[in-house]
Formats: C-alpha cells, sequence, structure tokens
C-alpha cells in the first residue's frame, strides 16, 4: 500500500465513524480531518469534499457487500427465488445507506452523478454474476432458453431505474427519508412476471 493509499484509507475510517455518529448533513471535513490528524486543507489534496468521501466509501462498502450477497443468493434453491433475494436485499443495502447517514433531499441530488460515475463497474460486475444464475438455470432446464445476459441486464437496469425514480421524487418532494416500498414491489411484480414467462410451457 502507498503512503497515498493508506492516508486514504485512514480519512475513510475516520469518516465513516463520522457519518455514523453525526450523519452526512452535519460532518464536515474538520471534523474528518480530526480524526485523521490532518489539517482540513490536506483533505482537498484526496477529495473534493465530504460527499466525494462518502460516495467512495459507499462503493466500497457496496462492492464488499455484493460479493457477500452473491455467496447467499447462490445457497437459495430456484433461479426466480436467487433472482428474488439478490434484487431486494440490494434495494434494502441502498435504502440502510441513505438513510442510516440521513442524506438530505439536496445532497442527494449532489452525490447522485459522482455515484453514478464510479458504479458502472459494480454494475457490470453485477449484471454477470445474474446472467451466470439465469444461464445455469436454462442449461438444468429449470427455464426455457433464453438470453441470460440480456435478461440480467433488463433487470438491473430497471432495478436501478426504479431506484433512481423513487429518490428524484424524494429529491423534488424535500424529504429526508427515501421510501423504496413503491420500488420494491414493483420489482418484485416483473421478477415474477420474467419468470412465468420462461417456464410457461416448460415440460410440455
Amino acid at each position: 500500500m502507498t503512503k497515498k493509499e493508506n492516508i486514504k484509507r485512514k480519512i475513510g475510517e475516520a469518516a465513516m465513524q463520522c457519518f455514523s455518529r453525526y450523519g452526512l448533513e452535519k460532518t464536515t471535513l474538520d471534523d474528518i480531518a480530526k480524526g485523521v490528524g490532518l489539517k482540513k486543507s490536506s483533505l482537498y489534496y484526496y477529495y473534493k469534499n465530504k460527499e466525494d468521501i462518502f460516495v467512495e466509501l459507499g462503493i466500497e462498502e457496496g462492492e464488499k457487500y455484493i460479493s457477500l450477497l452473491q455467496e447467499k443468493t447462490i445457497q437459495k434453491k430456484g433461479v426466480d427465488k436467487q433472482v428474488w433475494f439478490y434484487m431486494h436485499s440490494r434495494f434494502e443495502y441502498y435504502k440502510n445507506i441513505l438513510n442510516m447517514n440521513r442524506v438530505s433531499p439536496e445532497t442527494l441530488n449532489k452525490i447522485l452523478p459522482r455515484f453514478f460515475e464510479l458504479y458502472d463497474a459494480m454494475m457490470k460486475r453485477e449484471k454477470k454474476f445474474l446472467a451466470a444464475l439465469i444461464q445455469k438455470a436454462i442449461e438444468a432446464k429449470e427455464i426455457n432458453n433464453c438470453d441470460a445476459k440480456e435478461v440480467a441486464s433488463v433487470l438491473i437496469n430497471i432495478s436501478d431505474a426504479l431506484k433512481h425514480s423513487v429518490e428524484q421524487k424524494a429529491i423534488l418532494q424535500g424529504n429526508m427519508h427515501v421510501d423504496y416500498t413503491k420500488s420494491i414491489a414493483d420489482m418484485k411484480q416483473l421478477i415474477s412476471l420474467i419468470f412465468i414467462g420462461l417456464k410457461c410451457n416448460l415440460h410440455d
């Protein structure tokens, strides 16, 4: 680990403690700098603002969470149950990240572009994982033949569109709490319809 990487790690640890204690809104760069033993001005060498720290940490934690989630997902029986468990769990993760750290609508609007910029690589990894699950189910004749990669892409893209839609609604309405209940229900319905179709006339 380089000196820069080591300092960024310490900044991340200090920031996580501050975000957990005060929430993103009330955390200042001074708080984070004190936790690392640096001057506030020194943080600007590594990050533009506290929101950049939050997003980068969120992506790093998200990658760890996704790895664990994928391990749990493959233990479920049935591809439809696997896919629902995976999609529902990732919704819950994002909900907890935003609401536990008390992210305001204004800040949410500010961090989303940076989040999507960093999220691209993880999204490709998620699509690859779901495609592998679906392909395995095809080979086991659990579902009809289909383009596994395309189905995986649709699932992730629509899930993220539903998530983004409710986040934008919260921003426009000025709500501090992002309610994903309807989006999760819509996602469950979509998955149900997809797998009804993929199992249709399977054993005729």
